[in-house]
């Protein structure tokens, strides 16, 4: 039986905190999640070999880091691991282009140059080259620490909380340039949030921890509106979300399409072809159980019902409109239009309600 790609063994006492997890998956993009304490950090810096672990077993991109067993101890230095950190921590003495030479310096032939090239292509940061730091916004140093963690021809890229310290807007265009990296560049991709919008929409798989113990893992779409990890992760902002790509436009909207042929309509006009991640509250989802008269609205989903939750008297409802879509209403509103699993109905959204979160 062959080993899994990525393996993770912590246990780990820290005063009153321990890290106990024991993790494996062959998934490109692993998304660790869970509310600030949990011990994402801590396991990162276990990863990354900052902190030493009374035991940790550690397999990265198929490769050994850390295991007493094969005698396996790498120093931080030797583990070629991209890291970005939620502060860039870029050398302030130093330009754009220095720190990342700097990075492709250590990286070992031939990665560094081609690895470099293409950072600086997909994270649009060749006008920066001759900046320095403190010449640079916020989302333009998180660009250029992405470019440095990658100028260095790592074997993964370790991402902790990249884009908490960053506002909205300056959030939406960094998640964009870190999707297309996740499509392009071919490494295994960590990635620590506390958001579970940004996980469903980055990860491939999503392991949630709380309280230093890993408590659920598997897709995101599946474990985060899980019955076991829904509080938590309604207690941090989830939403449904999406990715697509705009296959349509006029003059004041344009209509984008899903993976898997969901078609939405957003009220902005955008290139053909453009790809964006969209984001849209349980709360604005309106449901139809009979014949639709005109309304308003921009997008009329034909959709079965899938499951129902009832907890204090408000409904969450799974549907199936090609993609999954989660609707919350009152318990009252279940019973009045008579929703079972497996009815048809119709999910009503208004074009404004869809926000672009890249």
């Amino acid at each position: 039986m062959s080993e899994a790609a990525t393996q993770i063994r912590v246990d780990l006492s820290r005063g009153d905190f321990s890290l106990d997890v024991d993790l494996a998956w062959d998934a490109r993009v692993a998304v660790i999640f869970g509310p600030s304490g949990s011990g994402k950090s801590t396991l990162l810096e276990v990863v990354l070999g900052l902190t030493p672990a009374a035991a940790a077993r550690i397999r990265v991109g198929g490769s050994w880091l850390d295991d007493r067993e094969r005698g396996v101890r790498l120093r931080p230095e030797q583990r070629r691991l991209g890291w970005v950190p939620q502060d860039a921590l870029l050398f302030p003495h130093l330009s754009v282009a220095q720190n990342l030479a700097f990075a492709a310096g250590r990286s070992a032939p031939p990665a560094a140059g081609p690895a470099l090239a293409h950072a600086i292509e997909a994270l649009e940061i060749g006008d920066l080259l001759g900046r320095r730091a403190h010449q640079l916004s916020g989302g333009e140093r998180q660009r250029v620490a992405i470019a440095r963690a990658l100028a260095s021809g790592p074997r993964a890229l370790l991402l902790d909380e990249p884009l908490a310290s960053l506002d909205l807007p300056l959030r939406a265009r960094v998640l964009r340039h870190l999707l297309r990296v996740r499509d392009e560049f071919e490494i295994p991709i960590l990635w620590i949030t506390h958001d579970p919008d940004e996980a469903q929409i980055a990860g491939e798989i999503v392991v949630v921890i709380e309280n230093g113990r890993v408590v659920a893992s598997g897709p995101p779409r599946e474990v985060l509106w899980s019955r076991s990890v829904l509080p938590l992760s309604q207690s941090l902002g989830l939403q449904n979300v999406f990715e697509a790509q705009v296959v349509e436009t006029a003059t004041h909207e344009c209509c984008v399409e899903t993976a898997r042929g969901l078609r939405l309509v957003l009220p902005v006009a955008l290139r053909v072809g453009e790809r964006v991640g969209l984001s849209l509250r349980a709360d604005d989802v309106l449901l139809a159980a009979g014949p639709l008269a005109l309304v308003s609205a921009r997008n009329l989903l034909p959709a079965r019902v899938e499951r129902i939750e009832i907890t204090n008297g408000n409904a969450l409802v799974t549907l199936d409109v090609g993609e999954r879509l989660v609707a919350r209403l009152t318990a009252g509103a279940v019973e009045r239009l008579a929703l079972r699993d497996g009815s048809p109905v119709h999910a009503v959204i208004k074009a404004q309600a869809l926000r672009r979160m890249a």
